[in-house]
């Protein structure tokens, strides 16, 4: 799966900042570049980078994160950008999901078993910011950026769902999720701005608290963390397109549509 172009945008306050072009997809075709673009927080972009940016003719931002989350850290943009930016307010209740306080985290073990739970759980009360998306890109918003803090799980998911419905196979989708774990140090970034949550609440941060099997489980984008959100998927309808059909309205002429948009010759 190599890449002949520059997938991860390495700008000086971006973080996990990719473009996913490029991919394998239906019918010989490939994901066109410059059109999808899937991130981490956006509150520390520089000058410079606002141009860069700039350059790349985004019309549409999904933030998938949480109002406190956007609260704490607001999205940077460069002010002349002609962009539409979307929010939902209402707030997923995780704690129900499976997830919980990550100070009382035994191991990273544990960790790794939350985790799996909370991504079993994740189209569920991820389903609006989801429908969302879907509804932009059906609408022809592109390019199109989508993000929530750490452009790991939220995102993940949300591009993992993307690409399926572009006909990307399976194990491109798990490689593009697991990019992450090269893409970004999410710890350093953390570190380096200090009110950078990664999606955790303040209560649950600082991250340097943790044990280090702790923190590698929580930061890792483990490929066996999105297989189980998928097979949940699959496992409550069948299959995933069944999913994007029935809950978003992704028809196969819908599907074809967006395809026709967003794929290109290889």
């Amino acid at each position: 799966m190599a890449d002949t172009f520059q997938r991860v945008l390495n700008l000086e306050g971006s973080c996990n900042l990719r473009d996913m072009g490029g991919y394998p997809a239906a019918d010989g075709r490939c994901v066109q570049t410059g059109k999808l673009f899937r991130s981490g927080v956006l509150a520390y972009l520089t000058e410079t980078d606002k141009q860069r940016i700039a350059e790349l003719g985004i019309r549409a931002v999904c933030d998938l994160r949480r109002s406190d989350e956007r609260a704490d850290e607001p999205t940077q943009w460069p002010v002349d950008a002609n962009v539409k930016f979307f929010i939902w307010d209402d707030e997923p209740d995780v704690e129900s999901a499976g997830e919980l306080s990550w100070q009382n985290a035994k191991s990273g073990e544990h960790i790794r078993d939350v985790m799996i739970k909370l991504y079993r759980n994740m189209p569920a009360w991820l389903e609006n910011r989801l429908r969302g998306v879907f509804e932009y890109l059906a609408a022809g918003n592109v390019p199109l950026l989508f993000h929530c803090a750490a452009g790991k799980d939220r995102t993940g998911l949300t591009a993992s769902l993307i690409l399926h419905s572009l006909g990307v196979d399976r194990e491109t989708i798990l490689a593009d999720y697991a990019l992450t774990n090269t893409a970004v140090d999410l710890g350093g970034f953390m570190m380096k701005h200090k009110k950078a949550g990664m999606g955790l609440t303040d209560q649950e941060h600082p991250l340097k608290k943790m044990a280090p099997d702790v923190r590698e489980a929580l930061l890792s984008a483990d490929p066996v963390y999105l297989s189980a959100a998928l097979d949940q998927i699959e496992q409550d309808y069948k299959t995933i397109d069944n999913f994007l059909n029935e809950r978003f309205g992704i028809t196969p002429e819908l599907q074809k549509h967006v395809r026709d948009q967003l794929l290109t010759a290889r």
